[in-house]
């Protein structure tokens, strides 16, 4: 499917102008043949501007560039004096850097998938199907969610979208205590809390099993989901909340995730939700050691006479994105509970978590031999 300047205007997506020249080409620049796509390229005079990556299935990209060509649009021009051009081609195309908004549709067909809309320049999502809690669609399900999207958009919506469209990139600063907001999608907030800045937590020198990626926060989420932007710090202290999780800090460098506030943590440790890491070192310098990490809490024992589990519970997966989404958060909400959260978290087998009530026995023979 290919979206219509109509719906593009909805989504803060660039619009086509009628005196672009289109161009397709095959997906499979080395093998035609093979193909199961086309790439639909939208050019300006000399100038690359849009480029819609389009599976035979159904699923899209659609994202702007400003690329200038040349030979007839055949090569990318150099963006440096000691440059050289290279072919204009799918492959080299996913080597250059969009701007401003773009949509991906994982659909097919047959087959149902999520769709997301996200600004490259800013580094920050607007929405996502999958957090907003929708189940997956194919593509007649697409159409018509962007019909009712398009109904439902009113004009402060569109303000909203096209403010977000032409914002410019924001670096933000955090810091542990710190509670933020987030959308869960175009009506609901969602809220939660910085627990750890692990990064800033080594550099003072605190203990820690150094084996997330990225620059990780430990963060929590509060059971809320509310039309109400402006929730007080105060009232959040008292809800419950999902068991933390650690996360690659972007949504809060880059100001998705907005800071409404800060309060000290409690000074004992004990007090605080952190994750538990635990398992033999993958310190290729020193494997010969069992390691546990919770927090700001960290042990070490000698491999040597002591046992391991059957199941890894290093539990140092790491991402860019919130571990919950509204439809398993109106599950929590509604329990009372984080039973949901534990019942769909036992499906993850790489993110094995000791604080899983499946895991009890587990928990309590790692208590027992890390002296904690």
């Amino acid at each position: 499917m290919e979206l219509t300047n109509e719906q593009r205007k909805y989504l803060g997506l660039e619009i086509i102008e009628p005196a672009w020249e289109r161009v397709e080409i095959p997906s499979n620049c080395l093998k035609p043949e093979l193909s199961t796509g086309k790439d639909i390229l939208f050019f300006d005079g000399d100038i690359l501007r849009k480029v819609i990556w389009l599976d035979d299935e159904g699923s899209f990209l659609e994202n702007s560039y400003y690329l200038r060509t040349q030979d007839d649009h055949t090569m990318i021009a150099p963006i440096t004096a000691k440059g050289r051009p290279k072919r204009l081609n799918g492959v080299n195309l996913q080597r250059c850097t969009p701007y401003g908004m773009y949509l991906h549709f994982s659909g097919r067909c047959e087959k149902r998938g999520g769709f997301c809309l996200a600004n490259y320049t800013t580094q920050k999502t607007y929405f996502s199907s999958e957090f907003a809690g929708l189940p997956g669609m194919n593509v007649d399900e697409f159409q018509h969610f962007l019909d009712k999207w398009m109904a439902e958009t009113n004009t402060e919506d569109f303000m909203e979208i096209q403010a977000f469209a032409n914002a410019k990139r924001q670096h933000c600063k955090y810091r542990e205590g710190d509670f933020f907001r987030f959308k869960y999608d175009r009506r609901n907030y969602g809220y939660g809390r910085i627990l750890l800045d692990v990064r800033k937590f080594m550099k003072n020198g605190g203990e820690f099993w150094d084996i997330l990626m990225g620059k990780p926060l430990c963060v929590s989420v509060y059971h809320i989901i509310t039309a109400d932007p402006n929730v007080k710090i105060t009232e959040l202290q008292l809800l419950n909340s999902c068991p933390s999780q650690y996360i690659m800090d972007n949504i809060f460098y880059y100001g998705e995730a907005e800071i409404i506030g800060n309060a000290p943590l409690p000074e004992e440790l004990d007090a605080v939700d952190y994750p538990i890491m635990y398992g033999r070192s993958i310190d290729a310098r020193n494997r010969d050691k069992i390691c546990y990490c919770r927090g700001k809490v960290y042990r070490e024992i000698p491999l040597e006479g002591n046992k391991l589990p059957q199941k890894d519970f290093k539990n140092n997966a790491i991402g860019f994105s919130l571990c919950t989404d509204k439809a398993l958060m109106e599950k929590c909400i509604k329990a009372g509970s984080n039973a949901p959260y534990w019942e769909k978290q036992a499906e993850r087998v790489y993110a094995r978590d000791l604080r899983n009530p499946i895991n009890a026995r587990e928990l309590e023979y790692v208590r027992k031999q890390m002296e904690v």
